[in-house]
């Protein structure tokens, strides 16, 4: 499981914490539940309190369940993942104020005529909420942009003495022992055949790390720049092909040259 995809889901899954407590003190509560953090809704306002804290109890859930199906999403497909966490947090946050103001207008005593607030009153009620909003946001869009970053970002390479160690994400060692044989092919991944990926990154700026299958190469490993050419190919003996390209030709090019010089081939 790529450590990507789990650091991911957790950072989902603690946020559905958030709101899944929220949900619980709602169904717990004796009193009315008050939305706006600061607020306060008296028991003569609600004709039937415990039906109104169920019924934002069930409301808080609903929005908890979708971040913890996020979660599980992201495990699959962390891109997916994503796609439904931001639908939940954007979107959602309106359905949330549209779905409680149906709640409370559902079960507000109609005799009851609530006192006008000050005006520090007021603004605290309508501040709270966003404030909790924004750190949860927060943290997903942090996470995201760590994702985003270490997915975009070329992978360190680096040629000891009997092995290759390629850190970041889906970083692996390649003893020299199990190299077959290695090449420089002047074309880019996409002119080659990305394929499908099967357990990987493919970024939005063309950051392909990860495994993926093509027609040509079968089960392969990428950790290269779709549009940059060269690549390297490294082939392996009874294990995936792993094909490395930068950002900078130059680079990849360099990066050949000292496999050359250190590697012998048997």
């Amino acid at each position: 499981m790529p450590i990507a995809n789990i650091i991911f889901a957790v950072t989902c899954w603690l946020c559905a914490l958030i709101f899944g407590g929220i949900a619980i003190f709602a169904f717990k509560r004796k009193d009315p539940m008050h939305f706006w953090s600061g607020s306060t809704v008296k028991e003569e306002e609600i004709t039937d309190i415990k039906a109104y804290n169920r019924a934002n109890g069930i409301m808080w859930a609903f929005f908890a369940a979708f971040i913890v199906f996020a979660g599980i999403l992201s495990l699959i497909n962390i891109k997916a993942g994503g796609i439904l966490l931001s639908i939940t947090f954007v979107p959602g946050i309106l359905v949330l104020i549209i779905a409680y103001k149906r709640i409370y207008k559902k079960y507000q005593n109609p005799l009851y005529v609530r006192k006008n607030h000050d005006a520090d009153s007021k603004t605290l009620s309508h501040k709270a909420p966003i404030a909790v909003i924004v750190i949860v946001n927060a943290v997903i869009l942090v996470s995201l942009s760590l994702l985003f970053y270490n997915g975009e970002k070329d992978p360190d390479v680096y040629i000891k003495d009997d092995f290759i160690q390629i850190e970041g994400m889906y970083g692996l060692n390649i003893s020299f022992s199990e190299i077959a044989d290695f090449s420089l092919i002047e074309k880019s991944m996409k002119e080659m055949g990305i394929g499908m990926r099967t357990n990987g990154y493919g970024g939005f700026m063309g950051a392909l790390k990860g495994n993926f299958k093509s027609e040509a190469g079968g089960n392969i490993l990428l950790f290269a720049q779709s549009n940059s050419s060269p690549t390297i190919k490294i082939e392996r003996e009874g294990k995936k092909d792993v094909y490395i390209s930068f950002k900078d030709s130059e680079k990849t090019e360099k990066l050949f040259q000292e496999m050359t010089k250190k590697i012998s081939l048997n």
